[in-house]
């Protein structure tokens, strides 16, 4: 069987769901490698048991446009690193999903003229997928409505069905006879739903548990019977096995992976700003319009709002969990790119 590379990085995002579609490529690749940067990649993939190649690191600044004039000169060096690692393990086709620690990969694959297949996560392509769709032979996406791709859906965990109610009870001390209410935001936090969820605490818990992921950035610290924080969960299963309310921010796998457990979600996407593109938002939209969550913007979030969604999805019944994941579905499209290489 033949080898392939994953690619991407920088953010969980652009890493987790390569991860995800693991023990399905494994039943079609004999060698699986994951090129990427110096982002969360390299701890999370060799914690999966794949290899890790570690390309230069190539990082579009936002904030400070004069540092992206070395970007084309690192960029090409990381390719050229890239083609030396794709050429050495035989790779016969590349997968990309998205972050700047993906380019040097598919780049370094089209040099060798090794077939590459991307994976888009948001409603609308980021920068890194935009440049590789000029080139790459397939572009998939994981919302209906996004153009230049073809439509599958966002590659999903295993291991988000597997979450235990009970593990989460215990080691958060939950009460059995409250409901849960689980916040996060992202690895780094969210300050703006932060600084509410601290304002509300007192009164979500006289409504139920509450399970708050802060992010490794937050200092401040909060001591109160019924709610319990850390700075990052990972035994996010648990926590969502446990959850009766999720209140979260718009980034794309996250809702994928929460909606297709049922959960009653309020989403607070981040905003627009000099330090994002507006993605979330879309994301978000996209889900609301499809029934799936209960959207609240951040313009319009203050404790009595966040209050008063809390007790009314807590009324309405949870969907049905759905573990028709596109995770096949997505390898079978990498396949037909290989396939047609062959001919």
């Amino acid at each position: 069987m033949p080898t392939i590379a994953l690619a991407g990085g920088g953010t969980a995002g652009h890493v987790l769901p390569s991860l995800a579609l693991i023990s399905e490529l494994k039943k079609n690749f004999d060698n699986i490698i994951y090129l990427g940067g110096d982002g969360m990649e390299q701890d999370l993939v060799p914690k999966n048991g794949i290899p890790f190649y570690q390309t230069s690191n190539i990082k579009f600044s936002r904030t400070h446009p004069l540092q992206n004039l070395k970007v084309p000169i690192v960029l090409k060096k990381a390719s050229n690193e890239a083609s030396k690692i794709l050429k050495e393990n035989n790779v016969d086709v590349v997968f990309g999903k998205g972050g700047y620690a993906s380019l040097p990969a598919l780049l370094g694959a089209k040099k060798l003229g090794i077939p590459t297949v991307i994976h888009e996560s948001d409603f609308k392509m980021g920068l890194a997928n935009k440049l590789a769709s000029t080139f790459c032979n397939t572009v998939l996406t994981s919302f209906p409505e996004t153009a230049g791709g073809v439509f599958v859906g966002t590659p999903i965990r295993e291991e988000i069905f597997k979450g235990s109610n009970e593990r989460a009870t215990l080691k958060y001390n939950l009460k059995r006879t409250l409901p849960t209410i689980l916040i996060f935001g992202g690895s780094s936090g969210a300050k703006a739903i932060n600084d509410v969820i601290f304002k509300v605490a007192k009164e979500l818990t006289a409504i139920g548990n509450v399970i708050h992921v802060t992010g490794k950035n937050e200092r401040r610290k909060l001591f109160l019977e019924g709610y319990s924080s850390c700075a990052y969960a990972d035994d996010i299963n648990d926590l969502y096995a446990a959850s009766d309310v999720v209140i979260m921010r718009g980034g794309a796998n996250s809702l994928a992976e929460a909606t297709a457990l049922g959960k009653r979600i309020i989403c607070i996407p981040l905003p627009k700003s000099k330090h994002s593109r507006g993605d979330q938002i879309d994301n978000a939209n996209s889900y609301f319009k499809r029934g799936l969550i209960d959207l609240l913007p951040q313009e319009a979030l203050t404790p009595q709002e966040l209050l008063t969604r809390v007790h009314t999805l807590l009324k309405q019944k949870e969907r049905p969990i759905n573990k028709d994941t596109p995770n096949a579905k997505i390898v079978d499209k990498i396949l037909e790119v290989l396939a047609n290489r062959a001919l």
